[in-house]
């Protein structure tokens, strides 16, 4: 049985990050043992994976259950304003940040260094509480093919020298934001495991 719509928590503000022991764990270890480790093809295999995982456990769900905010504990990687989200904002924000990933991989793989007049932020990427759970896994299918086709094939290692920063871990290349897109994946696809336990 269904539980009942939970009341909005107190929770951090979109972009505060994650505490200073998690995030330096993350930046000097873990993340760049993943960008030397992991090949271009991997991170894309990963990827799909990943995708595939997600896709397999919201299709499972009723559009009630999509929609469906749960507050879940604090996940390693996941900020604290995240944690209460339904599994359809958590598709949401991942096809805005895939979409953000795929737009900055082909530009850096082409030789375009990418320029803004503010740096990035995870506050920006939040989704938002009425997505539209009767669509959403066609769009995150849909979303998350599009990843794969585009990316496929593109020189990443071109121009190493060439980067973006990510609000967290610093300047990435174009090889690198292709290896840190299946981690992202997997971070958000732990989020929705815990949501559906919560239903």
């Amino acid at each position: 049985m269904m539980q009942a719509e939970q009341k909005e928590p107190r929770l951090g503000k979109p972009g505060d990050g994650l505490p200073l022991y998690e995030w330096a764990l993350a930046n000097y270890i873990m993340v760049p043992i993943r960008l030397r480790t992991t090949t271009p093809r991997q991170a894309l295999d990963q990827f799909a994976d990943e995708s595939g995982k997600i896709m397999a456990a919201a299709s499972r769900l009723s559009p009630l259950e999509l929609a469906s905010r749960r507050l879940i504990p604090r996940l390693r990687g996941l900020e604290d304003s995240s944690r209460f989200w339904s599994v359809a904002m958590t598709m949401q924000h991942l096809i805005i940040v895939n979409d953000r990933m795929k737009s900055l991989i082909v530009s850096l793989s082409n030789g375009i260094q990418v320029e803004t007049d503010k740096p990035s932020s995870t506050a920006d990427v939040k989704p938002s509480a009425d997505v539209n759970p009767e669509t959403i896994c066609h769009e995150y299918g849909k979303n998350s093919d599009d990843f794969i086709a585009t990316i496929t094939g593109l020189a990443v290692d071109k121009f190493p020298e060439l980067n973006y920063a990510h609000p967290w871990f610093g300047p990435l290349n174009a090889q690198q934001w292709q290896v840190f897109a299946p981690m992202h994946q997997q971070i958000h696809r732990n989020q929705i495991t815990e949501i559906i336990k919560r239903l």
